[in-house]
C-alpha cells in the first residue's frame, strides 16, 4: 500500500474493520461511527463497559495498522492498546 491509494472505503476493506468491530455490513464506516460514540462519561452500564472492553483495543490496533499503512514504516507497538480508556471505564472512583 501507499499512502496515495489509501482511501477511507480501501481502508475498511483491507483491515476488515467491520468484522473485526462486529458491526454490520450496512455500516459503511465503522471506525468513525465508534469513534464518535466514545463515552465522554463514565457508563454506569456493565453491558456498555463491556461493549468497549470488546472494541476498544481492537480500534487502537485498527489505528496503529492505518498509522504504519499511511506514513509507510512502522511507529512504535502499543504494550497495552487502549488500557487507559478500559482502567477508567472500570475504575470505581
Amino acid at each position: 500500500h501507499t499512502s496515495q491509494l489509501l482511501t477511507k472505503q480501501h481502508a475498511i476493506y483491507c483491515l476488515d474493520m467491520r468484522h473485526r468491530l462486529q458491526t454490520p455490513t450496512s455500516i459503511t464506516d465503522p471506525l468513525s461511527l465508534l469513534l464518535n460514540k466514545l463515552p465522554t462519561r463514565k457508563p454506569r452500564s456493565f453491558q456498555t463497559r463491556s461493549f468497549w472492553t470488546i472494541r476498544w483495543p481492537v480500534i487502537c490496533t485498527i489505528l496503529h495498522e492505518l498509522d504504519r499503512l499511511y506514513h509507510e514504516k512502522e511507529p512504535p507497538s502499543p504494550s497495552d492498546p487502549g488500557q487507559r480508556l478500559l482502567n477508567w471505564l472500570f475504575n470505581s472512583s
